[in-house]
């Protein structure tokens, strides 16, 4: 299954939709305005259902994210320390993503390091594109997509320290 996040360039809270392959919304991610710390919140657009909660954990030396699926905390994720290839380590549900040296492609992996999910970045559009394949169809896409956006939070957190 493919699923496309199209992240809006001026959008202040950080609103946008999440498209399948023909381009049908079928998620909806919304930001907070104004908090400490990045929030995110991801709605199924066609019961209007709140499926996960991306929340950004303060006062840490790497970022870290925890992440809530269906009202439930299910992982914290956390940028490991590299020079070279971004890598995250996902708690809890023991996954793991290793992306390039140019952080424009991920592969999600399982615990038994079966790959989950592959994250792709579009180099040339206007905005923020990801292409997410879910390769494992027995994984609710909506918790790879909560997964998958607080990994985009992470790195945007770390892009962003001073």
């Amino acid at each position: 299954m493919k699923l496309y996040l199209k992240q809006k360039m001026f959008s202040l809270r950080g609103d946008f939709n999440i498209y399948d392959e023909n381009e049908t919304p079928v998620y909806r991610v919304e930001g907070k305005l104004i908090s400490l710390g990045r929030q995110l919140r991801l709605f199924d657009i066609a019961s209007g259902e709140e499926l996960a909660f991306v929340k950004q954990q303060l006062l840490t030396f790497m970022p870290k994210m925890n992440v809530s699926y269906q009202g439930e905390h299910i992982a914290t994720i956390s940028k490991k320390f590299t020079f070279m290839k971004p890598t995250y380590e996902i708690s809890e549900i023991g996954w793991s993503i290793e992306g390039d040296f140019w952080a424009h492609d991920y592969t999600v992996y399982d615990a038994n390091g079966q790959v989950v999910a592959d994250l792709n970045k579009k180099i040339f559009s206007w905005s923020d594109t990801f292409e997410v394949n879910i390769v494992q169809d027995d994984i609710d896409p909506a918790m790879v997509i909560a997964i998958v956006l607080a990994i985009d939070a992470a790195m945007d957190a770390s892009q962003n320290k001073s």
